[in-house]
């Protein structure tokens, strides 16, 4: 093994191996800790900030008594045009099925390495620690690169990216490192609307019924409705080739007991939403198409937003025509581009106007799964176009 490669394998294995799980948000610390280590020791300047308690109680009131830290760092030698490269830390639970190793035992089989967070993000965390040390050994280095690296993207990023763009100079131009595989790029992200159907009937027991209103079949009326009439069309809508989606019962809850008729049902409605859309035009749709089906119920109906982003697009297109160059020109090939189907976070830079966007190593396919993985020839590849995107930035 050379030791290029080496120097890929053993940093994403450490990283692998502290357990960096969010929800709650456990051994963050500890992981900045070690990447400040790293990143000071090529010559970076950094620094950790720490996301005040408040914050975290605004957005994450269940997790507040776990810290959140974002550690910043940068080589800059001019001040009139930068570039940030963002990756988060943070990973999903390691789960069950597990056939390969363990969550947070990585090991490197031929050319994969096997952990949680290996593909989604620690693969593309690895990247920005090499990327640096590659840029901080260049004689005459004369121009901005920012990096961060950032907690709780899993969980929608309020205190991570969502709570850096309002404290830092704006970039120019930004990455967000997810994986998208080096063939693609993403240039925006589709939003997400949660509601939970709320239907309230009258109990009575079930030897007579007839003294009672079943609110699980005025909700099943409901969701019939939803899923036969407004589904079908809401999934009939394109955009860059992805569709809108929706999915019905991913929640249910109802009944008290057998020998009763109950008198409360709940379904939750999960929207997905093309950046050529609306949440507020969305639940409107929702709601409205609920409201129709009243007059073929007895029970109460009450929709309850349980979560709402916005879907972004990139407001700008100069970065995209250099990270295709960049791409084209060091692997070959001609990336696609395309829109992310679940949130990311780079909808909070491309929404306060940077221009940016997602590209980095790895395989949504293998993340958030069992024996999650990522090939270590990518990392290598991905720090390539990197650097020749930073030197077509520079070059403008």
């Amino acid at each position: 093994m050379s030791n290029p490669t080496r120097q890929v394998v053993d940093i994403l294995m450490d990283l692998i191996r502290v357990s960096t799980v969010s929800p709650p948000g456990e051994n963050y610390l500890e992981l900045v800790d070690y990447l400040d280590r790293l990143l000071t020791g090529f010559g970076l300047n950094t620094r950790i900030i720490d996301v005040p308690k408040s914050v975290i109680r605004k957005y994450y009131p269940e997790y507040a008594e776990y810290p959140r830290y974002i550690l910043l760092a940068e080589l800059c030698n001019v001040r009139d045009r930068r570039i940030h490269l963002n990756a988060h830390y943070d990973v999903v639970p390691g789960g069950d099925g597990w056939l390969v190793t363990e969550p947070f035992k990585p090991v490197l089989i031929n050319d994969r390495v096997y952990g949680r967070g290996a593909s989604d993000d620690k693969g593309g965390v690895t990247t920005l620690v090499l990327l640096a040390k590659q840029l901080s050994e260049l004689k005459g280095f004369s121009d901005c690169v920012e990096f961060s690296f950032t907690p709780d993207e899993e969980i929608g990023g309020l205190t991570g990216v969502g709570y850096l763009i309002n404290i830092i100079h704006r970039p120019d131009y930004a990455v967000v490192v997810e994986p998208t595989g080096l063939d693609t790029v993403w240039i925006g992200s589709m939003g997400v609307l949660q509601v939970d159907v709320v239907v309230r009937g009258l109990p009575a027991h079930a030897s007579q019924p007839w003294y009672g209103i079943n609110a699980f079949e005025d909700g099943i009326t409901i969701a019939h409705s939803l899923g036969s009439e407004l589904k079908p069309r809401i999934e009939g809508r394109r955009f860059m080739g992805e569709t809108a989606t929706v999915v019905l019962g991913g929640i249910t809850r109802g009944g008290d007991a057998r020998n009763l008729v109950p008198s409360y049902f709940q379904f939750s409605i999960d929207r997905r939403i093309l950046p050529n859309e609306k949440t507020d035009l969305a639940l409107n749709e929702i709601t409205n198409h609920i409201d129709k089906s009243r007059n073929n119920i007895k029970s109460s109906v009450d929709i309850y937003v349980v979560n709402r982003i916005e879907p972004a697009m990139n407001p700008g297109t100069r970065l995209l025509s250099k990270l295709v160059n960049a791409v084209e020109k060091v692997l070959n090939l001609n990336p696609k581009v395309r829109i992310s189907r679940a949130p990311v976070d780079t909808r909070y830079l491309q929404n306060a106007g940077v221009d940016s966007l997602t590209y980095g190593p790895g395989d949504t396919s293998s993340a958030h799964g069992p024996d999650e993985y990522i090939h270590v020839i990518s990392i290598m590849d991905a720090v390539d176009v990197y650097m020749e995107l930073i030197k077509n930035v520079n070059n403008e």
